[in-house]
Order: C-alpha cells, then sequence, then structure tokens
C-alpha cells in the first residue's frame, strides 16, 4: 500500500514497511510515514512530545501533521530542549502511521534545514552542575530501611534488555487468569480508543512500576509518600493501621497501608475503583482488586527489588505477580503536567 501526497516543494509518503518502535497500540510499525515540511510548533510536553509540521497539500491547502515524540521529562533528562527544532524551518521526518489520525505519525527520526540528522534516541551533553540533585534522608532509627529517596527502574533487570512491549493483535498473556466476568470486562474494551492514559491517568499501580520515570519516595514515622513522576500520582501508606477501616469509598489507586518486615516495606492495598492493570493489550480488575507491594532494599541501600501480588475474587481466577528492579538516582522528578493537545484537551 502506498498512499502519496504531493504537490509544489513538500509531500508526505505513506508506504509499507518495518517499523522499529514498541507503542504497538497506538501507531502501526507496519507503515512507514516520511513527512516534508516546515516547523509550525514543537510542544515541549507529557506524557508525549509533539512536532507540528505544516505540509502543503495537493490542492494548495496547508496540511498540519502532528509527530508524536517522547515525553519531555525523559528527553530533558538527555539534554534536549523546547528550542531544538526552530519554527519555519524545512525538516523531513521519517515514522510510523498512527491508527486514529491519518495526519499523525511516530518520530523516528530527521533531517534539519542545516544539514544535521536528529533521531529520537539521541542525548546531547549535560552540564552535570546544572542538574538538580536529590539528597537521602538520613534516619536515627537504623532499624528501619531507608526507601527515603529518588528512584528509577534498572535497565532490563540483572543486565537484561527491557522486553518489548505488546503488540496489536498479539497474546494477551495474562487473560488466562479472568473469570467469566473478567472476560466480559475484556471484551468490551478497546485498547486502543479506551486507554485510561488517553485521559491523563495514572492507570494502576502495577503501571506505575512499570514504566521509565522517576519516583521518589519519602518516610516518616506514620506515613510513607510514594511519588511517581508519570502522571503526577501520590499514593501515601499509612503506618499507623494493622487493617483497612471498613466502608472505603473506591478510588483510582486505592488505600493503602503498610509495614517493615526487616530490610522489606510491605504496602497492602484495597478499595479500589474498578479499571484496567495494564491498558495494552488489556487487563481488567473490579473493585475486589486486592494488592501487596514488598519492596526489598539491598544491603547497601541503593536498589531495591519490588514484588506486586494481585488477586481479584470477582474477574480474577487466580493471583498474579510482577517484579521490577530498581536503582537510585540523582536525578529529580519533574511535574509532568499531563496534556493531550492532539485529543482537545
Amino acid at each position: 500500500m502506498v498512499r502519496v501526497f504531493f504537490v509544489f516543494l513538500f509531500a508526505v509518503t505513506i508506504e509499507i514497511a518495518s517499523g522499529h518502535h514498541s507503542n504497538d497500540y497506538h501507531f502501526d510499525r507496519n507503515v512507514d510515514v516520511t513527512v516534508r515540511g516546515t516547523v509550525k510548533m514543537f510542544r515541549f510536553i507529557n506524557p508525549h512530545s509533539r512536532l507540528l509540521v505544516d505540509v502543503l497539500g495537493v490542492n494548495g491547502e496547508i496540511v498540519t501533521w502532528d509527530c508524536e515524540m517522547a515525553a519531555a521529562n525523559g528527553l530533558q533528562r538527555r539534554g534536549w530542549t523546547a528550542d531544538v527544532f526552530t519554527p519555519g524551518d524545512e525538516i523531513v521526518i521519517h515514522g510510523f502511521a498512527a491508527r486514529r489520525n491519518e495526519t499523525e505519525c511516530y518520530f523516528d527520526e530527521a533531517q534539519l534545514s542545516d544539514g544535521r540528522n536528529l533521531a529520537m534516541s539521541d542525548s546531547f551533553n549535560v552540564d552535570a552542575s546544572d542538574q538538580l540533585q536529590s539528597a537521602r534522608t538520613t534516619f536515627a532509627n537504623t532499624d528501619i530501611p531507608n526507601f527515603s529517596h529518588v528512584w528509577q527502574r534498572a535497565r532490563g533487570g540483572a543486565g537484561r534488555p527491557p522486553a518489548a512491549g505488546p503488540r496489536l493483535g498479539g497474546p494477551n498473556r495474562n487473560a488466562w487468569v479472568l473469570s467469566e466476568a473478567g472476560r466480559l470486562a475484556l471484551d468490551s474494551y478497546d485498547s486502543v480508543f479506551d486507554d485510561p492514559a488517553l485521559k491523563c491517568s495514572p492507570v494502576s499501580i502495577r503501571r506505575l512500576w512499570g514504566n521509565n520515570d522517576l519516583t521518589e519516595i519519602e518516610q516518616t514515622a506514620d506515613l510513607v509518600t510514594i511519588r511517581h513522576e508519570w502522571m503526577d500520582a501520590v499514593r501515601e501508606v499509612d503506618l499507623t493501621l494493622d487493617q483497612h477501616p471498613e466502608s472505603l469509598e473506591p478510588r483510582e489507586l486505592g488505600y493503602s497501608i503498610g509495614w517493615y518486615e526487616g530490610p522489606t516495606l510491605v504496602i497492602d492495598t484495597v478499595g479500589y475503583e474498578a479499571g484496567m492493570l495494564e491498558q495494552h493489550p488489556g487487563l481488567p480488575h473490579s473493585e475486589q482488586l486486592h494488592t501487596v507491594e514488598r519492596l526489598t532494599l539491598t544491603e547497601d541501600g541503593d536498589a531495591f527489588e519490588i514484588t506486586i501480588m494481585m488477586e481479584d475474587a470477582l474477574y480474577f481466577t487466580d493471583q498474579l505477580t510482577a517484579s521490577r528492579s530498581f536503582v537510585e538516582t540523582n536525578a529529580t522528578p519533574q511535574d509532568y503536567n499531563c496534556t493531550h493537545p492532539e485529543l482537545g484537551h
């Protein structure tokens, strides 16, 4: 399949090719896109930066293409700035096609008017003196494991590369756990259009621990506060209770109590709203979801392993578990300020 829009100086060409990215539910990696035009605007935002390019259409009209990129926070930590693209400059973008809108694409690389090539994977020099650094809190009570720092996910865990993301039309690896009620909920979910993240939702605790944004933990004697950079999600873990209160009003990330077991912080959470544990390809949960997170600090205190147990008496026939590794970082979390201008909000 080839679709060509061409007139005068600029063109957009779409052709079948192999892609290189894993966000398959919103973009088709099998359809290459080349966009030739002029830079209109670079939106340096989260969860995805947006590069808008004006292209001259077949009837002489200007057609604006919207090409998605990585989140501003992550790009900024690699030295990118809001000024990397200059409005009015000619540009040629190579990427792949969107599933929701024929004038959207995902940015892979570009040729700029000054002859430079720029790829999504590029990093620029970052002056360490310009980087704010977080400080670890020192506890008087050394019996409490010290998680009070900023953490980032270890890439791949134990030196392994990160696993590839799920692909549209591929197997749902966790569907086996769903009861009949859970399968009915999954059948009513459209993973392309119903993705909770499109509404700036943090989605789930599993999703929060599964991304590559920063997480900051603060501890007091009575409370653990977990600030996830992604979607500006904040969770509070009450250390004063040994059981959950009755008649909790359901909310997206539930209600958490916690305690310490040696080097491990245990977080027990109930009181969830019904939602999705995974948005792609979809793993629904009911208000009966119960999760237990176990964060175990290493002996030298600069890393931890988290395991998450998930059970749901209504939607699951068995428990699910997930695990992740995190390492200490001197980076400072930034406000996320999620916005989706391509969706009108």
